[in-house]
């Protein structure tokens, strides 16, 4: 009985111990991936002008003064916040009529319209870009062409060089996040309380009016906040779209001051503009921080399940049905223009004369050329590495930050967390900074490391989430059985944190392949990738091969993503497909 005793409490020691050299070995790791580049970043924004933190010992307030009386910061940080704010109203409005009708009424063919909206969110924003550029550019873009032609309209009518072409380009493009994130908030929100309402005699505008909307208001807050931070940090459309239509904004000057055409790049003052778009940030975190503490003022927990009762559209299911065949129509307009271009020697309008030049070259030179090979394996290593590293970090994170409940596993959830509020191009001129030089610089594993970096708040927060509903009291009883730490959590939590594991996996995958700005800030010619050798093929210029690549790229991503996210998904709901 002593030797059964001692057994079990010696269990639990080893694992606090071994538990303890994870967290604190974790910490240290996460403080070089995230705390050592901020540093670096705010000391590079003291240096001397053109000089690089390593090699000055001099602090300077000059760069922050530059940058303060620099007329152009007013029209950068008004034209960042009129971006993000169009895009997010835009985005949100269409989401939420969408998510409403999926959810609270007898539409047909939900599950087609869900597909669609989780499938598109595979697709780059900067292949849209590009569709959009040969539908709409002021020259030779088919919209163009087909109204001189048709209307006898002189002049370019539409044109995608403007702040108002970029709002409503990128608020048609975040619509499939948005609708995925209201969805929840609909699927969570107790229909009883609607039910309520309807029988004290409202009507369903009345109901929606007094009831519906009011308890979405906090939710629809946090999601509206949360893209708008999203928004704020942009790359892909500004830097595509924006800097051709004189329209810059926070992160494409970063970018620009950064990758300097005429004279060496200042690393100082682009850590200072870069520093500005941090605080901002912040500043954004914080009050996204606020909006979600008053949403939980207003949760309804019930305790039993339920499902909402839906309403009859009637006459009107052909009109919803025609209004969401609009919108993914236009989204896959970009498409299809590049799909059409990509079989054409040059770029051209459709027309008969076009149609006796279609040719296959162009995707003959995506599977042979060396350089856009190079960027298929290189995109592949990136994609496989980084998602599964950061996974891996996300589940150990998790798990310690809400098992052991010490001061390290606190301190190393908000650390782990910090990169939410770091944009993009921020922590890529930082991450440049810190490995300029270093044997990393140059290989594709330094683009792994960013994306790890950047992705990993994403994979601890899905998974803190996932490990709060696993009772602590399987852990318990898989010490006292005699497993240990890693047995156990390969035994115990991993079996049952798969789902969410494959789920937040296939996100991370997604966004590394898509991603541009992490290899644009730090390409070589031996480290590029699918989505910095596009950017690459435009301006070259080799649109019709860029086209071809941007159509590899989506139709890869659709091949890789649907298969995952249904067993994901089954996998969920306990259905697993039988081998």
């Amino acid at each position: 009985m002593a030797n059964s005793d001692t057994a079990i409490v010696q269990g639990p020691r080893a694992r606090m111990s071994t538990s303890s050299i994870v967290a604190i070995l974790l910490l240290a790791l996460m403080v070089l991936l995230v705390i050592a580049p901020l540093i670096i970043l705010f000391r590079t924004s003291l240096a001397p002008a053109g000089e690089l933190p390593f090699a000055t010992d001099i602090y300077t307030l000059d760069n922050y003064r530059k940058a303060l009386s620099n007329p152009r910061m007013l029209t950068l940080i008004g034209n960042t916040l009129t971006y993000a704010l169009g895009s997010v109203l835009i985005g949100v409005t269409l989401a939420f009529g969408a998510a409403w009708f999926v959810e609270r009424t007898d539409m047909p063919l939900k599950t087609t319209v869900r597909t669609m909206m989780y499938s598109w969110m595979a697709v780059p924003p900067i292949v849209l870009a590009f569709g959009w550029i040969l539908l709409a550019n002021p020259g030779n873009g088919i919209i163009n062409v087909i109204l001189r032609a048709v209307l006898g309209i002189k002049g370019a009518p539409v044109s995608i060089y403007s702040m108002g072409a970029m709002i409503a380009i990128t608020g048609l493009a975040i619509v499939p996040t948005a609708f995925t994130m209201i969805a929840g908030l609909l699927r969570n929100m107790d229909p009883q309380l609607e039910s309520a309402g309807s029988v004290h005699g409202a009507t369903g505008f009345g109901v929606f009016r007094t009831v519906t909307l009011p308890l979405l208001v906090p939710g629809l807050l946090s999601v509206g906040i949360l893209l708008f931070m999203a928004m704020v940090q942009a790359f892909d459309l500004p830097l595509v779209i924006g800097l051709t239509a004189k329209v810059p904004v926070l992160s494409t000057q970063i970018f620009l001051l950064a990758n300097s055409d005429i004279s060496r790049p200042d690393y100082s003052l682009t850590a200072t503009f870069g520093t500005f778009f941090l605080v901002l940030a912040l500043v954004l975190m914080l009050i996204y921080f606020r909006a979600v503490r008053f949403g939980e003022r207003f949760r309804v927990v019930t305790g039993k399940a339920f499902r909402p009762s839906l309403r009859s559209l009637g006459p009107w299911k052909s009109a919803v049905l025609a209004a969401i065949a609009i919108y993914f129509t236009i989204m896959l307009l970009p498409l299809l223009v590049l799909i059409w271009t990509s079989f054409l020697p040059f770029y051209a309008v459709p027309s008969m004369a076009a149609l006796e030049r279609l040719t296959i070259q162009n995707y003959y030179a995506v599977f042979h050329e060396s350089q856009i090979l190079r960027a298929m394996v290189n995109t592949i290593v990136l994609v496989l590495a980084s998602s599964t590293i950061v996974m891996i970090l996300s589940v150990m994170i998790a798990w310690i930050s809400v098992r052991t409940n010490t001061r390290t596993g606190k301190i190393l959830e908000l650390i782990s967390f910090a990169p939410m509020a770091i944009p993009p191009v921020v922590l890529a001129i930082a991450i440049l900074l810190i490995y300029l030089g270093s044997p990393l610089y140059g290989t594709i594993w330094l683009i792994v490391l960013a994306h790890v970096t950047a992705y990993i708040a994403f994979g601890t927060r899905t998974m803190y989430a996932a490990i709060l509903q696993i009772h602590k009291e399987l852990e318990s009883a898989a010490f006292i059985c005699g497993a240990g730490w890693f047995t156990m959590l390969r035994r115990i939590i991993f079996p049952l944190l798969l789902p969410h594991i494959l789920n937040g996996w296939l996100w991370v995958a997604g966004h590394s392949a898509r991603d541009i700005t992490f290899p644009l800030f730090l390409i070589t010619f031996t480290n590029v990738v699918v989505a910095s050798q596009l950017y690459v093929l435009w301006n070259t210029p080799e649109i019709p091969t860029a086209a071809a690549l941007s159509i590899v790229l989506v139709g890869g991503l659709l091949a890789f993503v649907v298969p995952v996210q249904i067993y994901a998904s089954s996998l969920e709901r306990g259905k697993v497909p039988k081998k």
